[in-house]
C-alpha cells in the first residue's frame, strides 16, 4: 500500500510539534485515517525497534504501555494504556487484547500518536533524524503490505 505524503507530514508535524499535526488528523476521512493507521504502526515499529528490540513478550508490551499512559497523565494528555497495548501488540505479532469489539480508528491514531510522543520525548534522536524514521517505516510499511 502506498503511502500518502499527507501521512508523513502528520507524523513529522506530530514529532516536530507543528500546529499543523491536529488540523492534518482532524481532516483524514474514516477510510484515510484506517490508511493512516496501517502506516502509523510502522512508524511505531521503526521507533520501537531501538528501545524495546525485535522480539518483546507481553509482559514488556504492557510495561511500556503504562509508561506511556503515565507520562501522558501527568502532561493531561490521558491515552487508553489498554489501546497503546493493543498498537503494541500489532507491531510485535502479539496476539490482540480487544478480539470481540474492535478498537476505533481513532482510538488507536491516538494511542500510536501517544507512543510517538513518548519516544520523541524521551529520545532526543526522534525529531532530528524524523526524515530517516519515516523513510525507514515508508520501507517497512511496502513490505508489511506487500506493495
Amino acid at each position: 500500500m502506498r503511502v500518502e505524503p499527507r501521512f508523513r507530514d502528520q507524523i513529522k508535524c506530530l514529532v516536530l510539534k507543528d500546529r499543523r499535526a491536529k488540523a492534518l488528523d482532524e481532516a483524514l476521512s474514516p477510510v484515510d485515517r484506517v490508511a493512516f493507521n496501517d502506516f502509523l504502526v510502522s512508524v511505531v515499529a521503526v521507533l520501537l525497534a531501538p528501545r524495546l528490540g525485535d522480539r518483546c513478550d507481553v509482559d514488556d508490551l504492557a510495561a511500556f504501555s503504562d509508561e506511556v499512559a503515565a507520562g501522558h497523565r501527568s502532561e493531561r494528555r490521558p491515552v487508553n494504556e489498554f489501546v497503546v497495548e493493543e498498537v503494541l501488540r500489532h507491531v510485535y505479532g502479539v496476539p490482540r487484547l480487544f478480539r470481540t469489539i474492535p478498537v476505533p480508528p481513532t482510538a488507536v491514531s491516538g494511542a500510536g500518536a501517544a507512543i510517538v510522543r513518548h519516544l520523541n520525548t524521551t529520545d532526543a534522536g526522534v525529531a532530528a533524524g524524523i526524515d530517516r524514521v519515516l523513510d525507514a517505516a515508508v520501507d517497512l510499511h511496502r513490505r508489511r503490505t506487500r506493495q
